[in-house]
């Protein structure tokens, strides 16, 4: 009896469960993983412990293939990431397409892509996961003008073909890198399956607001725009922040513009938070706000909607037009104004008035899953790729 094949696709990233502090991309590849791997063969290659980890993950065999969930899993330790290290993934798996999670990531995308030959002999479909956008290209400017310069000249990424995980993304890739219309694609990133909604022991008091921001403590989060923002608030403020230290330098400062806060405002750093558990919690505050410098998705968006909390963010994400809905705002950058005076308007609220939004954050969650949540744009995605060869 003939076996039919399933296409392997072998995929690069630093993070992989079981990593959590990475945040999105993890979930975005979990998913994904979840929802085609009984279709595809699908191979994963990624780093043997998580963001700003010095020890390995428990339970894992590093240097040797293991199945977890729909995928086989390599977990590569710090040594052996190298061309040799690329290579040898290739010859391992055999596989019919290699997907990039990283535009500039040395050695899960560009060790990668100049290893396995650029997309010319097996072809190689990359997602920039928001690193094009205006905010997280103006982190480390010059470093990634030359890298432009000389994947330019040296034409890396013309044999490359691309995943846009929103229109605005897309529009980044083909603006940057000006590809064939065939070698771009477009398929939004994959949320978590349906949560409970949970019942809210606290009442909503006019004047009292319970913000929370979870996200990585990074610059491209711009958690510092958001403690000052929120600092500007009057009346009983809670501010708490959710997730793992990433940039020890930039926590400083904001533990610089948390001490300038007024006594009215109480902000705490509640450390890493498992993902499992923060569905539940999210159900504690009144608003997320997220002024963040860009966002090729943005699962902590999503999963606060889904816990039918309003968002303030940024307008730097696919998350747009949230006013017309009811369900937050999506601010310019530079007009912290305007984010303070969308705080004010949900501290203002009473119980009534917030039951109204956040039902139509559970309405608007159930739309945007209907709309947007379509396996054949993956599918039709891999398949147009694999048939380059």
């Amino acid at each position: 009896m003939n076996v039919l094949h399933q296409p392997i696709i072998l995929i690069f990233t630093r993070y992989y469960l079981p990593a959590y502090k990475a945040g999105g991309p993890v979930r975005s590849l979990a998913n994904l993983v979840t929802a085609l791997g009984s279709t595809y063969d699908i191979r994963i290659v990624c780093f043997d412990r998580d963001l700003g980890s010095n020890q390995c993950y428990s339970n894992i065999e590093v240097g040797q293939w293991q199945k977890q969930g729909n995928a086989m899993i390599r977990y590569a330790s710090p040594h052996e990431l190298g061309f040799s290290f690329c290579r040898k993934m290739l010859l391992d798996t055999k596989p019919d397409m290699i997907y990039l999670n990283s535009l500039f990531d040395r050695a899960f995308s560009i060790k990668p892509l100049l290893a396995l030959g650029c997309g010319r002999d097996t072809p190689i479909l990359l997602t920039p996961r928001g690193e094009l956008s205006s905010g997280a290209l103006s982190l480390k400017p010059w470093r990634k003008r030359l890298f432009f310069n000389v994947a330019r000249v040296s034409r890396l990424y013309n044999n490359v073909h691309w995943h846009g995980c929103s229109k605005p993304e897309a529009e980044l890739i083909q603006r940057r890198f000006s590809p064939e219309l065939s070698q771009i694609f477009m398929a939004s990133d994959l949320p978590e399956a349906n949560q409970p909604t949970l019942q809210r022991t606290a009442i909503k008091q006019p004047g009292k607001l319970r913000i929370v921001l979870a996200a990585r403590i990074s610059p491209v989060k711009n958690m510092l725009a958001a403690i000052r923002i929120a600092g500007q608030l009057t009346g009983v403020v809670e501010f708490d922040l959710l997730g793992p230290l990433e940039d020890k330098d930039y926590w400083a400062d904001c533990q610089r513009q948390i001490a300038l806060c007024s006594p009215n405002i109480i902000v705490r750093y509640l450390g890493e938070i498992e993902h499992q558990e923060l569905h539940a919690l999210l159900h504690g505050y009144d608003v997320m706000l997220l002024p963040t410098l860009g966002e090729n998705f943005g699962h902590a968006i999503i999963e606060a909607l889904d816990a039918s909390l309003p968002v303030v963010i940024s307008d730097q994400t696919p998350w747009r037009k949230l006013e017309q809905s009811g369900v937050g705002f999506d601010l310019p950058l530079e007009d912290e104004a305007a984010f303070l005076r969308a705080l004010v308007k949900y501290q203002a609220m009473n119980e009534s008035d917030m039951v109204l939004v956040r039902d139509a954050c559970q309405r608007y969650v159930v739309e945007w899953r209907k709309s947007n949540t379509d396996l054949d744009d993956y599918r039709k995605m891999f398949n147009s790729v694999i048939a380059s060869r």
